[in-house]
């Protein structure tokens, strides 16, 4: 059996360190990453786990990017039989979110748009979202 892991992030210390994650760094220890972790301990963890592909998620809040798209594209590139690439963007600047989502899609070859809601405290149906709705349906990626 094929298992996917449909959410899935390769951190980074930008990301492993951000305040929302402290009891996650408590339950590993309360550690503070300082090094990049490299992309085949995720992959290790991957085969420990029998998943052969990961949607790799880019996260992007209201402070910023947290995983870029450009560096979940270089992680998908260094394995591309293992990941595809799941982009973020942000939603407060609706016709630069709608260009790098295409960029991600056509350039990046990303499969879809991950909108992480409880970062931006909006519901999946606040009006914020239509203008990436529309164009995931025009891009056809969920």
């Amino acid at each position: 059996m094929s298992i996917i892991d449909a959410w899935m992030q390769h951190p980074n210390p930008e990301f492993l360190n951000q305040p929302y994650f402290e009891s996650l760094r408590r339950w590993m220890g309360d550690q503070i990453v300082r090094e990049q972790i490299p992309p085949q301990q995720t992959v290790a963890s991957m085969d420990a786990a029998n998943v052969q592909l990961g949607l790799l998620s880019a996260w992007w809040g209201p402070q910023g990017p947290m995983l870029s798209n450009d560096f979940v594209a270089e992680v998908v590139e260094q394995f591309p039989d293992r990941f595809r690439g799941v982009a973020s963007v942000d939603l407060r600047t609706p016709i630069a979110s709608i260009h790098e989502l295409r960029r991600c899609v056509h350039e990046l070859g990303f499969k879809a748009l991950r909108m992480i809601q409880w970062l931006w405290g909006a519901p999946p149906t606040d009006r914020l979202y239509y203008p990436l709705f529309a164009e995931c349906v025009h891009l056809d990626i969920p």
